[in-house]
């Protein structure tokens, strides 16, 4: 098996909107550069690829732009070629969102494109003749991960329950699985995939670029390992999962200013003792594949009028910002349904789920109880955007949960989850 890294600076200019909320928000700083890093692995002839971004979402073009001229330069067909969002809330918008007030620079767009796919195909040219070890390595992270919906004391779901009086327990769990596959060639340690289910919006309050803690964790293993080591972050199904610790026992002093930080610096400990141990690694030999397929999944739709229906979403969640973001996507006229893809890559007897958009762990946790390999990852913000994809549970009348009002970034029917996990693991028995 043979393998290669390389990784692409695509950090912004100063001056440019920051794409991650439902406000304006403008550059001023750089805090961590921002990256797009490839892995290219080879195995009899077959190819897998894996770009990953420091960006919040995809664009519907995205994946078409890049696998075009990743094909075009070395001939990896697209369903060969994972592209993945570390979904950074600090990384600049490649598409316009009036709803959320933040719009792309054209300019930037452009070149934007053409570095993250040129990072694979630098990847590629730098394959050479000798093979690579790879190892996997899985720890439990505890104490990072928290699921922020909870229940109140009268059965609401809520989103983000700390601090509120009513508040009575928190609803789902968490997946503290922190994965890790580690390459190495002629004894050196080249690159490695870390995977975890922890929304990458660890960063506070700073009006500045950064790639969140997968940025601060690929800053440790740089220091550890050299400064061409290059680490990808696949974010795993985290949906509902943040870092604020909803128990109003605990303090939040744990992630002070610039949490990121010390979240990065945590993950990077947790690895590292992994590789301090031989015995928490295994070999990983085999073949490559890598398949790719599409889905179709209905939107939610409404049968009253506009004045209606915003007067009883406004009533419900109390939430303009929220309104003016259903009036935005409903004045679009966004089709009924979207497509969208699936991709399993299998490395050896590792398997990788690449999912669209921001499934609710439970999505990921279930795929991988249910997929026949004891070493799978599951990650998410994969290829294409789909917003939120929360479980079928969460659709309940007394939720008030975010991700169950209705928007451009939360508006499938309830059934997607299960399409998404039955799908995914139809494509893992296959491959």
């Amino acid at each position: 098996m043979r393998a290669a890294f390389y990784e692409s600076d695509i950090t912004p200019p100063l001056g440019g909107y920051m794409v991650g909320y439902y406000m304006k928000r403008i550059a001023e700083d750089v805090f961590e550069k921002l990256y797009a890093k490839a892995v290219v692995i080879e195995d009899g002839g077959k190819y897998a690829a894996i770009v990953d971004v420091d960006i919040c979402m995809l664009t519907p073009e995205m994946h078409d732009i890049v696998t075009k001229r990743i094909f075009e330069y070395t001939g990896i067909r697209p369903e060969c070629v994972c592209v993945s969002a570390n979904h950074t809330h600090r990384g600049a918008p490649i598409s316009d969102s009036f709803d959320i007030q933040c719009f792309a620079d054209n300019t930037y767009k452009d070149v934007f494109y053409r570095l993250v796919a040129d990072a694979v195909i630098l990847a590629y040219k730098r394959l050479g003749d000798d093979s690579v070890t790879v190892k996997y390595g899985k720890v439990k992270a505890e104490g990072l991960a928290f699921s922020r919906n909870g229940v109140t004391k009268d059965g609401r779901y809520i989103t983000h329950p700390r601090g509120k009086a009513d508040f009575d327990h928190v609803l789902g769990t968490t997946d503290p699985d922190l994965t890790l596959l580690y390459f190495e060639k002629n004894g050196k340690p080249i690159g490695s995939i870390v995977n975890f289910a922890l929304h990458q919006d660890t960063a506070g309050e700073d009006i500045g670029y950064t790639g969140d803690y997968a940025a601060v964790l690929s800053e440790y293993l740089k220091d550890k390992f050299g400064r061409n080591f290059v680490s990808l972050f696949m974010m795993g199904a985290c949906g509902d999962i943040n870092h604020v610790n909803p128990d109003p026992n605990e303090t939040r002093d744990q992630y002070p200013y610039c949490g990121h930080r010390i979240i990065g610096k945590k993950i990077f400990e947790h690895i590292e003792g992994m590789l301090d141990n031989p015995d928490n690694l295994e070999e990983v030999s085999g073949s490559v594949e890598s398949i790719k397929e599409s889905v179709v999944i209905e939107r939610r739709t409404y049968d009253g009028s506009l004045l209606e229906e915003t007067e009883e979403h406004l009533k419900k969640y109390a939430n303009p910002t929220l309104t003016l973001a259903l009036l935005a996507y409903r004045l679009s006229n966004p089709p009924a349904t979207t497509e969208v893809y699936i991709q399993v890559i299998k490395i050896g007897d590792v398997v990788i789920c690449a999912l669209p958009g921001e499934n609710y762990v439970r999505i990921g946790l279930d795929i991988k109880a249910a997929s026949g390999y004891s070493k799978t990852i599951v990650a998410t913000n994969c290829n294409t955007y789909l917003g939120y994809i929360p479980t079928k549970d969460c659709f309940v009348e007394n939720s008030v949960l975010y991700e169950m009002s209705v928007n451009g970034y939360v508006n499938l029917v309830p059934e997607a989850a299960e399409i998404l996990t039955e799908k995914s693991l139809k494509m893992i028995a296959k491959i």
